[in-house]
């Protein structure tokens, strides 16, 4: 499969195929704007009608309205052809199915508070650190760093909690470059490296169940932000959000984001930090 196989979707007026990298907004064959529509809400230019084909609705980021029908299409001339014949085709014209939203999942599952995921992640990291004594770790010094250097990204986070519980965040504070790069880091980022596949598999399994528990950490930490300060990530989505200079500091060209670099926060809803994407 291409590059450009990879970024097809689905026109919701016609049905057909349109690429989101041809870097124009309309559809090819219906001649209908996708790309940078106009919310009905906001008027802002930040709908991609494809989604509404894809999961059968496009949020707008600026003011988060559901956009669940497709705007009223521009009417089509009338065909100078020869009125067709009032007998009806024997083979009648198959109707393309409407896009239909799949059920959410009847019960979320109940996840610990930020202090309930710290008492349980120092309680594991007792059989972690343990687990990094062994043999074979002693004997790999390449190995070791990669647990060093896990180690050290949960020693940040529970520092990060310890400010956060003593009340040192602040909306102010979160409006600084560095602080909020930090949050970012603490409470989004993921902690597990892609080198631990090449630990032993008892250090893996101890890793993992650390990073099980720091996830579950930076849940509720996230929950936390929002709740105090209105802290909110700003919804990118790679392949299906589109590019808005007054959000995003753009690489490249097209309508569609492809990679989110560095991503982009709100502030109960205002603008804090734009997101860094590739087009």
């Amino acid at each position: 499969m291409s590059l450009h196989d990879q970024y097809i979707t689905v026109c919701p007026y016609c049905a057909h195929p349109v690429s989101s990298v041809t870097g124009g907004t309309n559809c090819p064959h219906c001649a209908r704007q996708l790309f940078n529509v106009p919310c009905p809400q906001c008027g802002r230019r930040t709908l991609n009608l494809t989604q509404i084909a894809r999961v059968g609705k496009v949020v707008c980021f600026g003011c988060h309205a559901d956009v669940t029908v497709l705007p009223e299409p521009m009417p089509v001339p009338p065909s100078r052809t020869a009125a067709p014949s009032a007998v009806p085709s024997p083979h009648p014209t198959e109707t393309l199915p409407r896009p239909t939203v799949v059920p959410r999942a009847p019960a979320v599952p109940t996840m610990p508070s930020a202090a309930e995921a710290r008492a349980t992640l120092e309680t594991t990291l007792i059989g972690l650190e343990r687990a990094a004594q062994d043999r074979e770790m002693l004997r790999a010094p390449d190995l070791r760093t990669v647990v060093m250097r896990f180690l050290d990204a949960i020693q940040d986070i529970l520092e990060f909690d310890t400010r956060l519980a003593q009340g040192e965040i602040s909306a102010e504070w979160l409006r600084n470059a560095e602080h909020l790069t930090l949050v970012a880091r603490m409470c989004y980022a993921p902690c597990w490296p892609i080198e631990g596949a090449l630990l032993p598999l008892t250090v893996q399994a101890w890793i993992l169940a650390v990073d099980d528990i720091a996830r579950s950490w930076q849940y509720a930490a996230r929950q936390q932000l929002a709740e105090l300060f209105g802290l909110t990530l700003m919804p990118t989505v790679p392949t299906i959000t589109t590019t808005n200079p007054a959000w995003h500091e753009i690489e490249g060209t097209g309508p569609v984001i492809h990679e989110v670099l560095a991503p982009g926060f709100l502030l109960h809803g205002e603008l804090l930090r734009r997101a860094h994407v590739r087009a």
